[in-house]
């Protein structure tokens, strides 16, 4: 056989280049996606971790002190992203800031004996994910 015959067509060519370059460029959108859809998952979880450890605390301050302690969602102003408040009266105790995109709704109140006065819940988002922190009446966290 001579090399004629086992050549391929130029246009088989000219496709299989063609395919080959559209590879190259798609795969990496792909790629960038899964990071950026497990890296807003990753956050929302942390996020979501971190207020049930705020919230724990608040209620052993509670307890502790014999005071009224509220966390409470706080949303975003011009300069500062989505927050929480830990507060007991008018006096904020700690204010945790979230970081850019997510966003939290909810509040809880404890009483001076460390319970909270009515089960809550939070909601943690960013991107279409979601995670709530729900706080039982015996001030149980749990995350879903």
């Amino acid at each position: 056989m001579t090399d004629s015959k086992m050549s391929w067509p130029p246009v088989v060519r000219k496709f299989e280049t063609l395919v080959f370059a559209a590879m190259l460029i798609i795969i990496p959108f792909f790629a960038f996606r899964i990071v950026d859809a497990a890296g807003t998952a990753l956050m929302v979880q942390n996020t979501a971790s971190d207020l049930v450890k705020d919230l724990i605390k608040a209620k052993e301050i509670a307890r502790d002190f014999h005071l009224n302690v509220t966390v409470t969602a706080a949303p975003p102003t011009s300069n500062e992203p989505s927050s929480y408040l830990i507060q007991s009266d008018s006096k904020t105790i700690e204010q945790v800031v979230l970081p850019n995109g997510v966003s939290i709704a909810g509040a809880v109140s404890f009483s001076d004996g460390g319970l909270p006065q009515i089960p809550s819940t939070f909601i943690i988002a960013k991107s279409g994910r979601t995670a709530q922190v729900q706080i039982d009446q015996e001030g149980h966290t749990s995350v879903q």
